[in-house]
Parts: structure tokens; sequence; C-alpha cells
């Protein structure tokens, strides 16, 4: 390309400018001359001007051409507002550049500029690099300043910050700086303001001032922004408050409101007030007052507020509880999440009329009440001579001389009678017998029927659910008998049934499933020669032991067919063995196989290994080895009736004609625990026999049943069955 694609004119040549007052421009038109659209550019030169010193001192307009086509013309001026060497008086040539991107030329055009004095001009400019500065309490903030030399001499200059508090500024609020000619330099003012309560969180305005020694000033100013911090802590006094909170002894009708006094400690650098809101489980129930109603919260300073929280008191009844929570918010945000914690209070609600005077009342009440109304206990009416536990330990029942059978339902340490019968005496009774009941066995499944031994050696079968004798069991060798059936023993897969009789026969009775009923076995029967009083199957089932009086022990092998085959037969060792001399009770350990323990009618429990007494055995009659004997002891001087293993064998409970309930601690090998040698008493009943008792599967509840009995106003006689912990 040749020299005439860019074409230029500028008017006027020169002009006259004087710092402060009005500014000052040059027309410039350019030609594009090429052959191409072509956009143009424009650059000022003062010569003894600093390009690199950021100065501004003129402007363009436009600033950029739009590309225009081949012969178009584009219009420039170039305005002068400042001069561009500061302090310099006289004329200054200016260079005007002209170029193209396009078409890569450029044209120079030279105009004069005639500098005359100024009456405001600056020779020293001052910037702050960050107009806002942020900084926590305790933290330190540098704040820079740019100082610029706009004049042709050296310069000596003092920078000065004002506005904020000269001990926050670390090294003093002056900087001395020595100035080359048109240059620049920066400091900084390293500030740090003390702890929360001595920093208020707030803007704070300064200002910067640049002085040079022959006069020459300029200014800027920022703002400090110091950041909020800190939390508020709130507590309440007390937690629980009693409404009425004095006179609790005596009526007291007036007091309907309780205090409870808040505290506001403001560890921030925020001045606050703060609402607080009732909220909760039961703060609808309550009316309240706030004294102040919104507390001003001032820095580092503890506010206190009273809380009257009213409720409406009852004439009568128990004291309620009301639970609320006591909610601050804060009237500045700026916290975020420090906001105070909930509490959580409660306020106990005492009626009018004290506890005590209402219970005194009821009490009086009551007792005359039950003066006129005394209620028939719900009991047998004739003495209880068996009591049995289901299998799950929800239910029991028990056996009397009344000729019925109770139904009774486990609800925690109380038994309650099963059913809706009407009467003391009729309500809970599964059914009447019309015998005498000696003996009860749940089916040990389902626990949906119980076998009753009776008087008459009949076995009565009855349905739990429908409370209905669905039918009985006698043996043809028995009719019109009076062989009293005394025990009576299920096998596990209910298939058998054992019958343990007072003529000395034992008989087992078999049906091929549970839908079926009893039949007798003929074959299956045997006759010991003795009142078979008590019997114990064997955890194993493979042995059946049985005792009754003269204290003979048989014990019996049941093979797969579950026929009875005697196996020995021995006598206890201890004092008696006449006709008069019983084993009343057996009952094998069931985590321990072999141990079986007898009580007498002497008041001796006896502990017998019978794996020992096997391998000695070389009779069929004698009296059982010392050897084979793992322990034994007096209960007392009258009769042990009942004994009951609980189920992890380490405790024996027993019974008898003293009244006493008392377990026994046991080791792995049948002795008593020497910490509880003497048994611990779990209850007495004085001169009050007792006949049976039962623990529960879960090892935690004894049942017992005997000649606890009384005789009401109209000569009813009412014989109990109890309920006890076994562990208490």
């Amino acid at each position: 390309m040749n020299n005439s694609a860019i074409d230029a004119r500028i008017s006027p040549q020169s002009q006259i400018f004087r710092p402060g007052g009005a500014s000052v421009s040059f027309h410039i038109t350019v030609n594009n001359d090429s052959e191409q659209f072509a956009s143009f550019q424009l650059e000022v030169l003062a010569a003894g001007a600093s390009s690199s010193s950021g100065h501004l001192w003129y402007r363009l307009s436009p600033e950029v051409s739009a590309a225009k086509p081949p012969g178009s013309s584009t219009g420039f001026q170039i305005i002068i507002f400042d001069t561009p060497l500061p302090g310099f008086v006289g004329t200054v040539n200016l260079t005007v550049r002209i170029f193209s991107p396009q078409l890569r030329q450029e044209r120079r055009l030279v105009v004069r500029l005639q500098i005359e004095p100024g009456s405001k001009t600056k020779l020293i400019s001052i910037d702050l690099l960050l107009k806002e500065v942020q900084v926590y309490p305790r933290n330190s903030v540098d704040i820079p300043v740019r100082v610029r030399n706009l004049s042709l001499q050296h310069m000596n200059a003092i920078v000065r910050l004002a506005g904020i508090e000269p001990s926050w500024l670390s090294g003093g609020a002056e900087r001395l700086l020595f100035l080359e000619p048109n240059a620049q330099l920066e400091t900084t003012f390293q500030c740090q303001p003390p702890s929360v309560n001595q920093a208020p969180s707030q803007d704070y305005p300064f200002t910067v001032e640049a002085m040079s020694r022959d006069g020459s000033s300029n200014t800027t100013q920022g703002i400090l922004k110091v950041l909020p911090v800190g939390f508020v802590e709130f507590t309440a006094t007390p937690q629980q408050q009693t409404l009425p909170h004095q006179g609790q002894w005596l009526p007291n009708w007036r007091s309907n409101s309780a205090e409870f006094e808040l505290l506001f400690k403001n560890a921030s650098n925020l001045s606050q007030r703060v609402n607080v809101v009732l909220q909760g489980k039961n703060h609808c129930k309550l009316s309240h007052r706030l004294l102040p109603e919104n507390a001003e919260l001032s820095i580092s300073e503890t506010t206190k507020v009273i809380l009257e929280a009213s409720t409406k008191r009852p004439w009568i009844g128990w004291a309620k509880v009301l639970h609320f929570d006591l909610s601050a918010s804060l009237s500045d945000p700026r916290l975020g999440s420090t906001e105070p914690p909930t509490q959580s209070l409660e306020l106990r609600v005492l009626p009018v009329l004290p506890l005590w005077l209402q219970l005194t009342f009821l009490g009086l009440l009551a007792a005359l009440l039950a003066l006129l109304f005394k209620p028939d206990a719900i009991a047998h009416a004739d003495y209880v001579n068996v009591v049995r536990f289901s299998t799950d330990a929800l239910s029991a029942v028990s056996g009397s001389d009344d000729r019925t059978i109770r139904r009774w339902r486990i609800n925690g340490n109380r038994l309650e009678p099963e059913g809706n019968n009407e009467g003391a005496l009729s309500k809970g009774v599964l059914g009447n017998t019309k015998q005498r009941v000696w003996a009860l066995r749940f089916d040990p499944v389902e626990n949906n029927h119980v076998a009753a031994g009776l008087d008459n050696s009949v076995i009565q079968i009855w349905n739990v659910a429908r409370r209905k004798h669905e039918y009985e069991l006698s043996d043809p060798e028995l009719v019109n008998n009076t062989d009293k059936v005394f025990d009576l023993v299920f096998t596990k897969d209910r298939r058998y049934l054992i019958s343990g009789h007072g003529s000395g026969k034992v008989l087992i009775w078999e049906r091929k499933s549970a839908t079926e009923n009893f039949q007798p076995q003929p074959q299956q029967r045997i006759s010991l020669g003795y009142q078979a009083r008590s019997m114990a199957l064997s955890q194993d089932e493979q042995t059946l032991a049985i005792a009754g009086n003269n204290k003979y022990l048989t014990l019996l092998d049941l093979n797969q067919t579950n026929r009875l085959q005697r196996r020995f037969s021995v006598t206890v060792p201890g004092f008696g063995r006449g006709d008069n001399d019983y084993i009343w009770g057996l009952a094998f350990a069931p985590q321990a196989p072999g141990l079986l323990a007898t009580a007498d009618s002497n008041g001796y429990i006896t502990i017998l290994d019978l794996k020992c007494q096997m391998n000695r055995n070389k009779s069929q009659s004698e009296e059982i080895s010392q050897d084979c004997v793992r322990d034994r002891w007096e209960v007392g001087k009258q009769g042990v009736r009942s004994i009951a293993f609980a189920p992890d064998s380490h405790q024996l409970v027993s019974a008898g004609d003293n009244g006493r309930v008392v377990a026994w601690l046991l080791t792995n090998e049948g002795k008593r625990e020497v910490s509880a040698f003497n048994g611990r008493e779990i209850k007495r009943l004085n001169n009050q026999k007792l006949n049976s008792i039962d623990v529960n599967s879960e090892n935690t509840t004894i049942i017992t049943g005997g000649e606890n009995c009384q005789v009401n106003r109209q000569g009813v006689k009412h014989c109990s069955v109890n309920l006890l912990r076994l562990n208490e």
C-alpha cells in the first residue's frame, strides 16, 4: 500500500489551556483513501510526558471509529481537560498518532498546546486502593494508599490518616515519603481494632491526606467496617417452677402465676433488642407477660427479663406438669447461627386443695364405702389343693376342695380372674368338676386344654377357651371307685398323659393326634404298693419318678413306646418310715440331668443324684446310698408340701405346713450356695398351710395355694391364690 491510504487534517493548529479552567479541543478529519473498508484509532502524545505514569489528561470522541468503505471520512475530537505536564508552564508539542488495524498504516500530525499558569493546580494526588476495608476485632488489616508526584520536581510528602482511633493504628497515623518527579509510591496503614466490647460493629469513615512541603495537598476518603462477632448467652432460672411457689400445704386459691428470671449476656460487638417467644408442648395452656417486653442488650452487659407465666389451677386432682420452650430472636441477624439457645422450662401446677387433703377426704370416703359395700374376695370357697402355670406363663389354674377349677390371667404382679361370671365366688371359674380337685396340668404346647385329676379316680379334660368340659377319662377297673388322682403328667408331644392314683396305680393314656381323645392302655399300668402322691418326668422323658407314703421313691423307664417299666424302688433317707410319712413333692432340675429334689412330711428337702444311684443300685428295694445324696436340709419342723425348680435350675422354691415360701440358691452340683445357706424367705402365712406352688417358665413369679382362708360376715369361706415375685 502507498502512503496516501490515510489522509488527515487537524484544526486548529494550536490552543491555549489553563489548568483548572475550561477544557479545549482539536478536530480531526480522517479520510479512507484505500480500496477496502477500514476503521481508525487515535493516540495523543505530549513531549516530555511519561506514557507509563497513568495520568489521564485528555479524552477522545469517538474512542474508536467503525469500519467504513473506501472514500469515506471519519471525524474525531480531542478534548484536553488537564495539563499533560503537571506544574509546567509553556508550549508543549502534541503528536496525534492515527492508525488503522486493517490497513496497517499510521499518520502523525503535530499541534501546539500553550499551557498558562492555573489557579487550582495540584502537584500531588492520593488514591485508596480499597475504598472499603473489613476487619474483625483483634484482627489486623492493611489500608493501602498510593501517592503520586504530579510535578517535575522532587517532592517530600506527608501522608496522614484521620478518623480512626490512633490506638488502633500500628506504627502511627503519619507516613513521610520522598517522591521522584512524576513518580508514585505506595504505603500502608496497619489497623487492629481492640476486643469485642471495645470495637462495636459499625462503619468508621476515615480520610487520608497527602501534603507536600510547598503546601500542595490532596485528600481521599474510605470506610473501615468492623464486622460483627460474638454471641448472646441466654439462661433461664429456675428451670423448674411450682405453682404456688409457697404455701403448698394449705389451700391457696389466689396464686395463679409463677416467675422465671431470663438472663441475656451480650458477648458480641452488636447492640441488640431481643424478642422472647413461648412455644412447645403446653405453651397454649399458659398466658404470659414479659418485663420489659423488648429488652435492649448493650454490649458486654447482662440484661434481666422477668417472665410471668399464668395458668388456671384446678380445685382438685393430681399435680400437672406443663412443659414449654422459650425461644429468643435478635433484632440484628448479622450474628448468623449464634442465636441464643432455646430454653426448656417446666411449670408444675398444684391443685387449689393440697393432695394430702384430697387423699384424706378420699380415704375417709373409701373407708366409709368399704364399710357399707365391702365386696367379697375373688377366691375359692374351700382349701386349694393344686396350682399350675401355663407353659407360656400368661395364665394359671387352681383346683380346690370346693370342686371348681379357676383360671387366672397374669397381669404384671397381679392375678386377675379370667371370664365374666357374676359374683365373687363364680368369677373366673373355668368349670365345676362336682368332685374335689387334686391335680391339674396344662396342655404343654397350646395351653388350650387342662387335665384335672379328681377325688373319684376320674380325669376330666377341659377346653380353656370355651370353658367347657369336653370329656372324661376313667379306668374300667376303677369305676365308681373313690381312688384319688393325686398327680398328672403330660409328655411334651401331648400324645401321652400319665396319672398317679391313691391306690398306688400309675396309668398311661394315649392318643394318636392332638385332636383326638385320650384312651386307656390296659397294658400300660403298674401298681406300686403305696400312694402315688407326686410324679415328675425328666427332661429327656426317659425317667418317671413317683413317690408317696413310707417315703418310697420309684423310678420307671419309659421306652420308645412309652411302656412303663420299673427301674428300681428306694426309700429316701430321713426320719419316719410309716404310712403317715410321705414324700409330698418331687421335681427334676431342668438344666441338671439326673438331679431330683424331694420334699417330705418331716420338713426336709433332699437333692438326689439318680445317675449315681443307678450305678450303685443292686436290688429292687433299698435305701438310697448316702454317697448319692448331694444335699439334705431341714426347712422346718412341719412338712414340706410342694417344691419347684426355676427354669435355670439355680433356685428351688419350697412351701409347706409352716406357711413359708422359701427360695434356695443351688450350685451346679445341686448343693446349697454357701452365701444363702438358710434360704431366702419370700412369703410367710402364719399357721396357714400351703399345699402347692409352681414357678413360671420365665423364672420370675411363683403361684401358691393352700389353706390361706378367711370367713366373711355371711360365714362364707374365701381361700386365696397368691402370686409372688421370685427375685424380690
